[in-house]
């Protein structure tokens, strides 16, 4: 039980912060397209949409559980990591387009698809920096000592 839960709740979460990004990213491009192509906007998103968010957000968040976990790959480097998970995801969210044609989904899916991989990219700075600075108290505390 410890470890589906162990797996099943980042995963969970995650693939719930990557659908409410759909959805914001959805609502947020229909509008300026309405406004740009200068037709009416009605706030409704498609059920199909919603739909292929989920399970799209779903296939992302397990992709980043298993690329980026430990108990998967053990000792690879963080961008080798996610250079396997942009090119497992470009061809998914291409075929996934293709089915699904769109001007909104297309401009959806790159967008979220861009925002994961800055997003994984920000972290990944934050954590060095973190490193860094901790590596920096540990030196001067070990100088303490001696």
């Amino acid at each position: 039980m410890k470890k589906i839960l162990f797996w099943s709740v980042p995963i969970k979460s995650l693939a719930a912060m990557i659908f409410a990004g759909f959805i914001i990213i959805y609502m947020i491009a229909r509008s300026l397209y309405a406004l740009i192509a200068g037709g009416n906007h009605e706030y409704v998103i498609p059920f199909a949409f919603a739909i292929h968010s989920a399970v799209l957000s779903v296939v992302i968040a397990v992709l980043c559980a298993l690329i980026f976990s430990e108990g998967i790959i053990k000792k690879m480097r963080y961008y080798k990591r996610v250079a396997i998970f942009i090119a497992v995801l470009t061809p998914l969210l291409v075929v996934h387009t293709w089915l699904f044609f769109s001007l909104m989904w297309v401009i959806v899916a790159g967008a979220v698809g861009i925002g994961v991989i800055v997003g994984m990219v920000i972290v990944d700075r934050y954590f060095k920096l973190l490193g860094r600075q901790y590596t920096d108290v540990l030196e001067s505390y070990k100088a303490k000592l001696v």
